[in-house]
């Protein structure tokens, strides 16, 4: 079963879902993919790429944004942060994928800075974080945590690394739209790597689980 987030689902005209081990493409986007969708390959990185037309051929791309309308966006991950932006009014929606390497880049900074180089403004964009791998699970170096620790002191003490060698990429996403002035911000709770349904299986991919394998996609799309 996918998610939704409550904040983008007031937006109007606005079709979203982040996907799950049992349903990684959404359910809404099924048979929209892939061929309705642009062509990009995401390599942890801070570019970011408008859409303008079907099919799009994007290249190497982290962001994604788009004004037209049942142009389908969507990004892909097993751990990494996969966040969903709209505007209010249905008018604009962005997606981004933000790793460790994605997070330290401020690919979601980079993001909205774009939108407003387009002339949008970014208090007029909601905003939701999906399932993503939880401090609870995402252990790190000691070197990457003190360089995150260093990199995102303005945060606040723990925010980016709550305890010894965990790094917390949803709160420091959210962290960096609220700063990029996305006031509005949907934190979906659930771990990549931990969470399990009543069964015991677990519901989502996770790379740190299993290693390289299945991903699971966010999407959006306006009308």
């Amino acid at each position: 079963m996918h998610l939704k987030s409550s904040l983008l689902s007031a937006v109007p005209g606005l079709l979203h879902g982040f996907g799950s081990a049992d349903e990684a493409v959404p359910e809404p986007f099924r048979d929209l993919f892939p061929e309705h969708f642009p062509q990009w390959k995401q390599v942890h990185g801070a570019r970011v790429v408008e859409i303008r037309a079907p099919r799009q051929q994007a290249g190497e791309c982290d962001a994604l944004w788009t004004r037209r309308r049942a142009q389908p966006i969507g990004v892909i991950g097993a751990d990494c942060t996969p966040i969903l932006l709209a505007r209010e009014d249905g008018g604009v929606i962005a997606a981004a994928h933000a790793g460790w390497r994605g997070t330290r880049a401020r690919i979601a900074q980079a993001l909205v800075e774009e939108l407003r180089h387009a002339g949008e403004d970014p208090a007029r964009f909601v905003a939701a974080i999906g399932p993503v791998i939880g401090p609870c699970c995402y252990e790190v170096s000691e070197e990457l945590a003190a360089d995150f620790a260093r990199e995102f002191l303005a945060a606040g003490a723990g925010l980016a690394v709550p305890s010894h060698r965990r790094l917390n990429l949803g709160a420091l996403n959210a962290w960096q739209l609220r700063e990029s002035g996305v006031a509005r911000v949907d934190c979906l709770a659930p771990c990549t790597r931990c969470s399990v349904g009543a069964d015991g299986q677990p519901l989502y991919q996770s790379y740190r689980r299993v290693g390289r394998g299945p991903q699971q996609y966010a999407c959006a799309r306006i009308g």
